[in-house]
């Protein structure tokens, strides 16, 4: 079992609009691994955010592991046939 542990995201709402991008990109890479995550606002609505490569990698494995955990509840009471009665079923040791 994986904890999710991430020590650099900052809870502040740190926003830049489509045109900060373009015009200041350098500035908001920077905030966005300094910051763990920053907004990307379009006609003043949120559209997307930039995150931190190491911040996705830990919120796509704790995606997985909650889907294996998903999986796992799902097939926990299905009836299992011992490796026994299959080894004997198809004769082999």
């Amino acid at each position: 079992m994986y904890t999710l542990t991430y020590t650099y995201m900052n809870t502040s709402n740190v926003t830049y609009s489509i045109t900060d991008l373009r015009h200041k990109t350098l500035k908001v890479l920077k905030d966005a691994l300094d910051l763990g995550y920053v907004n990307l606002v379009q006609r003043s609505k949120t559209k997307a955010a930039l995150v931190d490569i190491e911040y996705l990698r830990a919120l796509q494995e704790a995606y997985e592991n909650y889907l294996d955990t998903l999986e796992f509840d799902k097939t926990i009471n299905l009836k299992r046939i011992p490796l026994e009665v299959h080894k004997k079923r198809f004769n082999l040791k």
